[in-house]
C-alpha cells in the first residue's frame, strides 16, 4: 500500500485559519427537478425544514432474496429489471464477479459466477429476457497493468459462448477503448468508444455509425452512456458542461436525430442514470430519486432520501424501477456491506405525523446524517430534518456561515447545530445553548466519555456542545532528538536544523512563513487572547520570537526540487519536524513503523511556556438550543453519536467514550491485513516497503496517554487570523521590524476581542 499521508500543515491550518465550518463531506437537499429545486441559501429555509414533507416518502423493506446471502464485501454494481426478473451483479473480494437473477418477490433465485484470473474484471454487462447477455472483459496480470479489453458474450449458466479481442481496432485507432455497451432483445449490440457510437457483432466487429464531432450530434463523446429502456429503446445520454443531453438512437436509420435532442432539466453532475417500467428512465442523485420523459420533457422528483429516512448519502448505483412507485435498490448498511431492498411508495395521507425537529449546518457530515436516520427510524414521534446552509460545490463556504449565524443572532435557531471547529463561545455566552451536563449526568453511567474530551467540552461548570469524535493536532519528531523533553523551544528546533544541515524549506514539510506563524498561533492562541477578560497579548517577546522564527522559512517554496513524496524525507532526517493530525492508533502505527522508522515524539508546536501546545479537533460540535421545545428528544438524537455502533466505527477520529477508544487500542493488538488483498498490511514510502505490524501494549499506552493528555480545543477565530497575516505580511516583505508589526497586531486584534469577544 503506498503512503498517502498529507502534510500536517495543511490539514491543521486549512481547519482554523481558513476556518472549515464544514462538519463533514456530506450534502443534503432536496433533488433539483424542474419543478422540486430548492435553494439553499433560501431565506426560508429553517421554516420550510420544520414541516414535515409527505410528498416523496417510500417505505423500505428487506426483500429477502432465497439463498442470496451477501457479506460485507460484497458489491452490488448493478440491478436491472429485465422482462420480468430481476438482474443483479456482484463483485465479492478481489475479482469474483457474480450474477444472480430472481423474480421481482425473490424467489427462483439462479446464479452464476463469470471466469476471472489474477487482476481481471467485468464492467457494462447486459442482460436480456433469456438471463444471457454481454460485459466488457478487462484481462490484467498484476493491478497495475494496462487491461486487455475484450467483448464477451455469455449464457444464462455464466458460459462465456463467444469472445472478441478489442485489441484488433487497434491496428484501425490505436486508443480504441469501450466506454459502454447495451444488448437489445433483437439481438443488437452498441457501444460506445473513443470513435464514437458503433454497432457490435462477434462475426463483424465494430462499425462506427454515428462519428464524435459529426454535425448535428456535437453532445455526442467517448464519455456519452447508453441506456436501455424497460421498452428496448436505446437512449444516448451525455454530459456537457454540467448540463446532460439526451438522444434516442433510430436503429433502423442508424442516426441520432438533432430534433430529438433534449436538455434534461435540474440534473446535476453525479447523477446516475438507469431504466424501469412506467418511465423513459429514471434518475439517481445524492438526494433523490426523479423519473424523466422524453416528451414533455421533464424531470419529477418521486422519492427524497431524507424524507424516506433511508440513510443513503450518495447517488446509488444499484436500483431500478418496478414502476414509478416501486423500486429494488441495493443499499450501504451499517455493518459496511449492502442490503437488497424493496422501495414502496406511501400516499401522503399515509404518512404518520411527528414532531419536527431541525438540525443545522453549513454541511452535514456521513456520521451524523446516519445518526438522524437511525433516530428518525426507531422513534414514532419525533423527526428530525437536516437543514444544510451551504452547497459543498459553492466557491466561499463562508456564505453558509454568515446565513446560519445570522439566523441564530436572530433568533430563528434551529433545535440542534452541528458546527465544525469555529468557535461557538459567542453563542453559548449569550444563553442561546442548552446546559448537557445534567443530561449526561444522568446517563453517564451507560455513556463514559474520556475525561479529556469531557473537559474540552466544559465551559465553567457548563457544557454547551457534545463532541462526539476528534483529532488531535500536534507536530512529531523522532524521540532521539528531543533528549527526553515533551517539549521544544523555538530554540531547540533552531538548533536541530542547524546541526543537522537541514534547509528551513523542508524542515517542518514544505512550510513558507505564513505556514509556520499559522500553526503557531493556532496552537497557542490562549497565550495570546484571554477571552474571559477580553484581553490579547500580541506584543510580547514570545509572540515576536514567533515572528522571527517564522520569517527563517522561504518566501516561494521550490517543489521542482525536491521529490514530492514528502513523507520519505523523514527517514533519514532530510525533514524533522511533521505537523500532523492524528487520526487514530492505525494513524499513529503507519508514521512509527513506515514514515519516521523509529520512535516518534509528540512535541506539540514549539514554545517558550513549556507546555505541550497540542489541541484536540472536534470532528463536529453539536449543540442543543435553549429555545427548542423538545430538547429531551434532541439529547436522545445525541447519545445516538455516543453509543457502540456508532463510536466503534470510526476510520478518522478517535471515539469520544471511553469504551470506544479503548476498543479502537485494543483492535491495535491484532496483525492487521489489507482490506482488498487479504494479506498482511504493508506500507511503501518512497522505495521503502515497511510490513506493519502490531502495536504493543507499551505503544499502545504511551499513544493513550498523550492523547489523553490534550484537553484543549482552539479558540482561533478567522477574522483573527486574517488580521495577522495582513499584517505580519509586511514583516516578512522586510518593510517593517517584528516589534513594529506586533504592536500593530495586538491593537488591531484588541479592538477586535473587545468588540466580539
Amino acid at each position: 500500500m503506498k503512503g498517502i499521508f498529507k502534510r500536517g500543515i495543511s490539514l491543521i491550518i486549512t481547519a482554523t485559519m481558513i476556518m472549515s465550518v464544514l462538519t463533514g463531506c456530506g450534502k443534503g437537499g432536496a433533488a433539483k427537478g424542474s419543478s422540486d429545486s430548492k435553494d439553499s441559501k433560501d431565506e426560508n429555509i429553517l421554516q420550510e425544514a420544520s414541516t414535515q414533507k409527505k410528498d416523496y416518502v417510500f417505505k423500505s423493506e428487506d426483500l429477502v432474496v432465497e439463498g442470496l446471502e451477501l457479506s460485507p464485501e460484497d458489491f452490488v454494481s448493478n440491478i436491472s429489471y429485465i422482462g420480468d426478473r430481476i438482474y443483479c451483479s456482484i463483485i465479492s473480494g478481489h475479482s469474483s464477479y457474480k450474477y444472480v437473477s430472481f423474480d421481482t418477490d425473490g424467489g427462483n433465485l439462479t446464479s452464476f459466477t463469470l471466469p476471472t484470473e489474477n487482476a481481471d474484471f467485468y464492467k457494462y454487462e447486459s442482460f436480456i429476457s433469456d438471463g444471457s447477455g454481454v460485459a466488457c472483459y478487462y484481462q490484467k496480470q498484476n493491478e497495475n497493468d494496462t487491461a486487455k479489453q475484450s467483448i464477451v458474450s455469455f449464457d444464462n449458466k455464466g458460459n462465456i459462448t463467444q469472445t472478441y479481442d478489442c485489441s484488433k481496432m487497434l491496428e484501425e485507432d490505436d486508443s480504441f477503448f469501450v466506454n459502454s455497451l447495451i444488448e437489445l432483445e433483437n439481438g443488437t449490440i452498441l457501444a460506445i468508444s473513443d470513435r464514437g457510437l458503433e454497432t457490435f457483432s462477434f462475426d463483424e466487429g465494430f462499425k462506427n455509425v454515428i462519428e464524435i464531432g459529426k454535425p448535428g450530434v456535437e453532445y455526442l463523446s467517448d464519455y456519452s452512456q447508453l441506456l436501455k429502456s424497460a421498452t428496448d429503446c436505446a437512449f444516448v445520454c451525455s454530459q456537457v458542461d454540467n448540463k446532460f443531453y439526451v438522444q434516442i438512437y433510430d436503429i433502423e436509420k442508424g442516426e441520432l436525430s438533432p430534433n430529438d435532442t433534449a436538455e434534461l432539466p435540474g440534473v446535476e453532475p453525479g447523477t446516475l442514470l438507469f431504466a424501469g417500467a412506467g418511465h423513459d428512465f429514471y434518475l439517481s442523485s445524492e438526494d433523490a430519486i426523479s423519473c424523466y420523459d422524453r416528451e414533455p420533457n421533464k424531470t419529477v422528483k418521486l422519492l427524497d432520501y431524507l424524507d424516506s429516512d433511508l440513510g443513503i448519502k450518495n447517488a446509488l448505483d444499484a436500483v431500478c424501477a418496478l414502476s414509478y412507485d416501486e423500486f429494488i435498490a441495493a443499499i450501504p448498511d451499517s455493518a459496511g456491506g449492502v442490503s437488497i431492498k424493496r422501495l414502496t411508495k406511501v400516499p401522503a395521507d399515509q404518512v404518520k405525523e411527528k414532531k419536527i425537529l431541525t438540525l443545522a449546518s453549513t454541511a452535514v457530515d456521513n456520521t451524523i446524517s446516519s445518526a438522524v436516520t437511525k433516530f428518525n427510524q426507531e422513534n414514532d414521534e419525533y423527526k428530525i430534518n437536516l437543514v444544510e446552509y451551504v452547497e459543498m460545490t459553492d466557491e466561499d463556504w463562508s456564505v453558509g456561515m454568515q446565513k446560519l449565524d445570522k439566523d441564530i443572532v436572530s433568533g430563528n435557531i434551529p433545535d440542534i447545530m452541528a458546527f465544525g471547529t469555529q468557535p461557538i463561545e459567542k453563542y453559548s455566552d449569550k444563553g442561546l445553548f442548552v446546559d448537557l451536563k445534567p443530561y449526561y449526568e444522568k446517563d453517564k453511567d451507560k455513556i463514559e466519555l474520556l475525561p479529556n474530551v469531557l473537559k474540552a467540552m466544559t465551559t465553567g461548570d457548563k457544557m454547551y456542545a457534545l463532541i462526539p469524535d476528534f483529532t488531535v493536532g500536534t507536530v512529531v519528531t523522532k524521540k532521539k532528538f528531543t533528549d527526553g523533553k515533551d517539549v521544544l523551544t523555538l530554540k531547540d528546533c533552531d538548533d536541530l536544523i542547524k546541526a543537522k544541515n537541514t534547509s528551513y524549506e523542508i524542515a517542518f514539510g514544505f512550510a513558507t512563513p505564513e505556514d509556520i506563524l499559522g500553526l503557531g498561533i493556532t496552537c497557542a492562541t490562549t497565550n495570546y487572547i484571554d477571552l474571559e477578560n477580553k484581553k490579547c497579548n500580541f506584543d510580547s517577546d514570545n509572540f515576536i520570537e514567533l515572528l522571527e522564527f517564522a520569517n527563517r522559512f522561504p518566501k516561494e517554496l521550490n517543489y521542482q526540487k525536491y521529490d514530492s513524496e514528502s513523507e520519505k524525507w523523514f527517514r533519514p532526517d532530510v525533514a524533522l519536524f511533521e505537523p500532523l493530525t492524528i487520526s487514530g492508533f492505525d494513524y499513529f502505527r503507519a508514521h512509527k513503523q513506515a514514515i519516521f522508522g523509529e520512535d516518534i515524539a509528540f512535541i506539540g508546536f514549539p514554545n517558550d511556556e513549556g507546555q505541550n501546545e497540542s489541541l484536540i479537533y472536534p470532528a463536529s460540535r453539536i449543540a442543543i438550543s435553549a429555545k427548542s421545545p423538545y430538547p429531551d428528544a434532541a439529547w436522545e438524537f445525541l447519545k445516538i453519536l455516543l453509543d457502540d455502533e456508532f463510536q466503534n466505527n470510526k476510520y478518522f477520529s478517535f471515539p469520544s467514550t471511553k469504551a470506544g477508544f479503548e476498543a479502537d487500542a485494543k483492535s491495535m493488538l491484532e496483525q492487521p491485513y489489507d482490506d482488498y488483498t487479504g494479506e498482511k498490511l504493508t506500507w511503501t514510502v518512497g522505495d521503502v516497503t515497511t510490513e506493519i505490524k502490531p502495536l504493543t501494549q507499551e505503544e499502545i499506552d504511551e499513544l493513550t496517554d498523550y492523547i489523553l493528555s490534550v484537553d484543549r480545543t482552539t479558540i482561533y477565530d478567522g477574522e483573527i487570523g486574517t488580521i495577522i497575516l495582513e499584517e505580519a505580511a509586511a514583516y516578512f516583505a522586510g518593510q517593517k521590524s517584528a516589534e513594529e508589526v506586533a504592536k500593530i497586531i495586538q491593537s488591531r486584534v484588541q479592538i477586535y476581542v473587545s468588540e466580539n469577544g
